[in-house]
């Protein structure tokens, strides 16, 4: 682990350049869900955001995100479903729960009351377990919307919480651009405090009264398209994927640590590093049938230059990005995010995890 830790440290500037925003889905319907009993709570940024972070401030606000659904820019990071979408979703022939995808916290207000029986979104883009440099509320304050909600009893009791709810928790990615940005501590060191934080919140939110959560453990950094441009998208960088290994290692400990102290299995992780590891080599190694394109770590939408990202217009409007051919055969979307056949790679890989929430 010493060993893992010096290379990882040693990918500092690398990782610095990388906006990480790191960090479900086709055919279970759970047959507990179609009343719309169960209630998804959901905490976390970009991966798990459906609408939360400011159009001012953010391109999934912009064209052409939201392309295959909604049809239209929808704040969602993606040209479709996010791994929210999947968890809940939109129909009960392709969700996992049943449910629709919880409304955002930002439009509860603009909603009929049956819209929230599904639960919500608390997700913002960019943010991280403690505050990041790209802003937004951290974990905690995420957490405290949600106790302010359930004290006005917008969720008519505790026990109406307790009975019928799971949490998805999706973060971290974000506190290591933050680190590499700002300090210079042992990279050990923050991400045991990264972990120890994030414990906590996990903590709280079982506290508050909901039965089970799904963590996600971060996928694998070194294969973002942002980090993988430098090597022409055809290999991933794994000195950079260590850092997503020693995070998730430290990550594991501690959820086995809590679920020894509820006696209840209440915390399960997502594993996102081999799920869409699994995804994006499998093209590279099988010659039959695959859903991603030739070259999955190549985003399908991109600027036009280095100076352009996804979404880019000029001072006349006019669009300076490029948009692939076949954005349903990617993995991921832009630089940072997968697409929604990413999401759907990925969500196909952790079913399994999933199906654990109802133990």
């Amino acid at each position: 682990m010493e060993k893992q830790t010096a290379i990882a440290s040693s990918c500092l500037f690398l990782l610095y350049i990388a906006t990480f925003t790191v960090l479900e889905a086709h055919h279970h319907h759970h047959r507990h869900n179609r009343h719309g009993s169960v209630k998804l709570f959901v905490f976390g940024d970009s991966y798990a955001d459906t609408g939360n972070t400011g159009k001012s401030v953010s391109a999934s606000w912009k064209e052409p995100y939201g392309i295959n659904f909604p049809g239209k820019p929808a704040g969602r990071f993606s040209d479709g479903f996010v791994l929210t979408d999947y968890i809940g979703s939109f129909s009960l022939k392709t969700s996992f729960l049943g449910i629709s995808s919880p409304v955002p916290y930002t439009l509860r207000k603009f909603v009929k009351k049956s819209k929230l029986e599904s639960g919500m979104n608390f997700a913002y883009g960019g943010t991280g377990v403690f505050d990041t440099v790209f802003g937004g509320p951290n974990l905690t304050t995420q957490i405290d919307f949600f106790q302010q909600l359930l004290e006005q009893k917008l969720y008519s009791t505790k026990n109406d919480v307790v009975n019928s709810s799971i949490a998805l928790v999706s973060v971290a990615g974000n506190d290591y651009a933050a680190y590499f940005g700002n300090h210079t501590e042992d990279f050990a060191v923050v991400t045991k405090s990264i972990i120890k934080q994030l414990a906590v919140d996990l903590e709280r939110i079982h506290g508050l009264g909901v039965r089970k959560i799904a963590v996600t453990a971060i996928g694998p950094l070194g294969c973002l398209p942002r980090m993988t441009s430098f090597l022409s998208y055809q290999n991933c960088s794994e000195v950079a994927n260590l850092v997503s290994i020693f995070h998730n290692q430290i990550l594991r400990q501690k959820v086995e640590e809590l679920n020894k102290e509820t006696k209840k299995s209440s915390f399960v992780i997502l594993d996102l590093y081999n799920a869409s590891l699994s995804a994006i080599m499998l093209p590279k190694h099988h010659q039959g049938y695959s859903t991603l394109q030739i070259n999955p770590l190549k985003p399908c939408c991109v600027g036009v230059s280095k100076e352009y990202s996804c979404g880019s217009v000029d001072e006349n409007g006019a669009k300076k990005y490029i948009v692939c051919d076949k954005p349903k055969l990617s993995f991921f979307w832009d630089m940072i995010h997968p697409s929604q056949n990413g999401w759907h790679e990925v969500y196909s890989a952790i079913k399994s995890s999933l199906r654990q929430l109802y133990l």
